[in-house]
């Protein structure tokens, strides 16, 4: 099973605060969730946040919201799409884009300002950049990989 989601990083904001660059309104609701329900969860109307390392991350499993984000700070989204054969990262730096690289099917589809330093040092599978090559870019950009211990607040919105 791959990876089918999408995900916003916003450098020294809260948890609620970047969820309300995604969506307005958004109401916290529910327990916490563990970070394998956030990064993979599969409910509509729903984004799930945390603060970790001076970043928040919103998970947006539609797919819909954080890629269509354009953050006034800095921040980093990503897709995550093994369906279509879609990984993704933009890289927003002052409120502008820096870095946007999307592949489809092995191919550059888009590929905008200089590759970061990161790129260089992930090993590409023959089918091309894949989940391990995303998490390698927001280990890099953000200081934190695979929150295996954070818990994420789920938010809906409608």
């Amino acid at each position: 099973m791959g990876w089918n989601t999408s995900a916003l990083f916003v450098r020294g904001a809260s948890a609620a605060d970047a969820v309300g660059l995604l969506a307005s309104p958004a109401v916290a609701e529910g327990a916490p969730v563990p970070a394998d329900e956030a990064t993979s969860g599969l409910a509509d109307g729903v984004l799930f946040a945390a603060e970790t390392g001076g970043w928040a991350q919103v998970w947006d499993p539609s797919m819909a919201l954080a890629p269509a984000c354009d953050p006034p700070g800095d921040a980093l989204s990503v897709i995550f799409s093994s369906v279509a054969s879609t990984y993704a990262f933009t890289l927003s730096s002052g409120g502008e884009v820096v870095r946007q690289l999307v592949h489809a099917d092995g191919e550059a589809v888009v590929d905008v300002g200089a590759p970061l330093p990161v790129e260089a040092t992930v090993e590409i599978p023959s089918w091309g950049p894949d989940e391990d090559f995303l998490w390698a870019v927001i280990e890099a950009v953000t200081g934190t990989g695979y929150p295996a211990s954070l818990e994420f607040q789920p938010y809906w919105h409608g």
